[in-house]
């Protein structure tokens, strides 16, 4: 057994490391903190008792694989024995600048009693809706400051939910984070199983996965394309809208989705950001918002939504944020999207895949790429004096102004070439060309669903072919792709 706090000098990088054995005892209430660098892999095993990590049990005598993850074990009940191992990450070993040392201590305090107090609540408002038909189960905004603790919540209550045979609806707005898809989506995702701890993120695999340990989660998704609502808020708030009629439908359709209700987690956001918020509680019909650990965004929502919380078809909930949080630098967010990536065409080393790489014509495509606000700013300031720009979506049938209101959004690359499509990562639409006219409607493209996302791995400028990644083998079946503002390089 060791002493917890120096646990972490085992450097699994030294000849014989990786059979070391260490071996932590978990007092009732209580959580092991660690954190796993990139270059190393943690085989950790629950020996004794019963632990989890979010909500997500750990299975007993099973070992779970885990590398460039900052998670913590709490023990539920009577307490608990885990044993874990370290060795090197092969394919991390020189890529990331990070030591192969972990940091691991164990701590009394835990945010999970508040988890789950806050979990027995909603699963009460979960049975009032299985009794009545008329009522739906609790719609639920999580909100908070960077590094608070969002993501974490969101995976407990999701998790608990589940061991209540429920099904809620996850649906991720940070495009940050690539939940079920690649980062710079969002998505809308019925959970009927338990989340995967060892795939990136921690949340397991998708349509797209192949045979999966889990139920393969079914996402819908919407393509943002940044990775940062403030690139383009416009397209940010009308994807947003268009995720939430389509959540709204789901909870309408499906009984259980309708009676285990929604979870919903969000980038950073305070009250400087309300009418963001304002459009979220509105498009998902948001009946009850957390906070946490933010008590001025707190008392702003609550004087800002008075009038609601009077009529009792609103609450807003303070919740205390863990005192485990690990700090993320940008570096380890750009690691974590670029592996998220890679698994979404590869797979991890449970479900390895084996994506298509095909050469295809250029011209036969037309190519559309997300708009930054920053380039598209730049661009009204070169209008002449006294010129205005309508920013509205225009009524439909005036094709002029449907396409120059598209502007804001999408603008098509007329020569599509190395230079701004060459690593980056395209969404392929749903959206066929109309045979009559052969042109688009750019209301169409904007109300698209993703049918999945493919690498452009490489494009001959010369030949006007490019070379692209798929996850399965294939041909593309629509000619119209959006070109994000995500690379990466494989």
């Amino acid at each position: 057994m060791s002493i917890p706090g120096f646990a972490g000098s085992i450097d699994p990088s030294q000849p014989g490391s990786e059979l070391q054995t260490v071996e932590i005892k978990i007092p009732s209430l209580s959580e092991w903190r660690f954190e796993v660098p990139f270059k190393t892999i943690m085989m950790l095993k629950v020996t004794e008792g019963i632990a989890e990590i979010f909500g997500t049990e750990l299975p007993s005598g099973v070992e779970v694989r885990l590398t460039g993850v900052k998670y913590s074990v709490y023990a539920p009940t009577q307490g608990c024995t885990i044993q874990y191992s370290l060795a090197p990450n092969k394919e991390n070993i020189n890529i990331s600048n990070e030591e192969f040392t972990i940091s691991e201590y164990l701590s009394e305090e835990s945010a999970t009693p508040h988890y789950q107090n806050l979990h027995f609540a909603l699963e009460l408002l979960r049975q009032e809706a299985a009794a009545d038909q008329t009522k739906k189960g609790p719609k639920v905004l999580i909100l908070g400051n960077k590094q608070s603790g969002k993501t974490a919540l969101v995976k407990t209550l999701v998790s608990y939910a589940v061991k209540m045979d429920r099904m809620p609806l996850l649906v991720n707005l940070n495009p940050q984070d690539g939940v079920f898809s690649v980062p710079g989506s969002l998505t809308a995702t019925p959970i009927s199983d338990n989340l995967d701890l060892e795939c990136v993120g921690g949340w397991g695999g998708s349509t797209t996965s192949g045979a999966t340990f889990h139920n393969p989660k079914q996402p819908l998704v919407k393509n943002y394309g940044h990775d940062s609502i403030e690139e383009n808020l416009e397209l940010f708030k009308y994807q947003v809208s268009q995720l939430g009629v389509a959540a709204l439908s789901r909870l309408h359709e499906d009984p259980i989705v309708r009676t285990s209700g929604i979870v919903i987690d969000t980038p950073a956001l305070n009250i400087k950001d309300v009418t963001v918020i304002e459009n979220i509680i509105s498009d998902f019909e948001v009946d009850i918002i957390v906070v946490v650990g933010n008590e001025r965004l707190t008392v702003d929502l609550r004087r800002k939504f008075h009038h609601r919380i009077e009529k009792n078809t609103l609450n807003v909930i303070k919740i205390p944020p863990s005192s485990g949080v690990a700090e993320v630098n940008d570096e380890f967010i750009r690691k974590v999207q670029e592996d998220t990536i890679k698994e979404y065409f590869h797979g991890n080393y449970k479900s390895r895949l084996s994506p298509y790489k095909t050469d295809v014509d250029l011209k036969i495509f037309q190519v559309y790429k997300s708009v930054k606000l920053s380039d598209f700013n730049s661009q009204m300031a070169f209008l002449p004096s006294g010129d205005d720009y309508d920013p509205e979506v225009s009524a439909p049938g005036d094709v002029k102004k449907e396409e120059s209101s598209l502007d804001k959004y999408y603008t098509k690359l007329e020569e599509p070439s190395s230079s701004n499509l060459e690593n980056s990562i395209v969404a392929i639409t749903n959206v066929p060309i109309p045979p009559t006219t052969g042109k688009l409607s750019p209301r169409d493209l904007l109300n698209t669903t993703i049918l999945g996302y493919a690498h452009v791995s490489r494009v001959d400028d010369t030949k006007q072919r490019m070379t692209l990644l798929l996850p399965f083998p294939g041909q593309i079946p629509r000619n119209i792709i959006i070109a994000t503002g995500i690379g990466y390089t494989e």
